[in-house]
């Protein structure tokens, strides 16, 4: 997994993966809405493309980067569920919410002003959850996350059967990209001395 190397050079490009979003696909189910537009009656592996295609949109039409990465689980209690940290400027919050209503079919319990508080978005069944990352050391804590959605198969005596992809990395941080990028870090380094190589973080 390849997420150290993917947070890194989101922040090295000023993309700060400041939004951490878990979505609850079985609470939405059993306890959502259903608002029209929903994407709940979509296949496990379907609905999970069809979110981040629609981040993706979301982003394009802001003309910015969808840089994120993700890991989905099952869990005892939560059942089905996705956790998502990506890079989205702060006061666009309405923006993201109002996707995120219509994806899940489940629309707000409270939206607060950025950063003032951890969770800033919740829905009203608990489907859907949006923190931001308001420490100081935003880095470090987005490298915390990033190891806490790696680490969700430790988590369970026996690695959950999950349809599709169970990790990944959009393609505006992935390897590729962080690639086709080195001669520019290689300048920053040079000017700055705080980037490294992605291959030895």
């Amino acid at each position: 997994m390849r997420f150290r190397e993917a947070v890194a050079f989101s922040y090295t490009l000023d993309w700060p993966l400041n939004i951490g979003l878990t979505i609850t696909w079985t609470a939405l189910q059993a306890a959502g809405e259903h608002n029209e537009g929903h994407c709940l009656g979509r296949s496990e592996w379907a609905r999970e493309n069809y979110t981040r295609d629609e981040l993706s949109r979301l982003c394009r039409s802001e003309d910015l980067p969808f840089a994120a990465l993700w890991g989905r689980d099952v869990g005892a209690d939560m059942g089905s569920h996705v956790h998502l940290s990506m890079f989205w400027p702060s006061y666009k919050l309405s923006k993201l919410v109002a996707v995120i209503e219509r994806i899940s079919g489940s629309s707000s319990e409270f939206v607060l002003k950025p950063y003032a508080a951890d969770i800033v978005a919740r829905s009203v069944c608990g489907g859907w959850q949006i923190n931001m990352n308001n420490r100081k050391d935003d880095k470090q804590s987005a490298l915390e996350w990033a190891e806490y959605i790696a680490a969700q198969p430790a988590k369970h005596p026996a690695v959950p059967e999950i349809k599709g992809k169970a990790f990944g990395i959009s393609q505006a941080i992935g390897k590729s990209a962080q690639d086709r990028a080195w001669s520019m870090l290689e300048a920053r380094e040079a000017k700055y001395g705080w980037m490294r190589h992605p291959e030895t973080l």
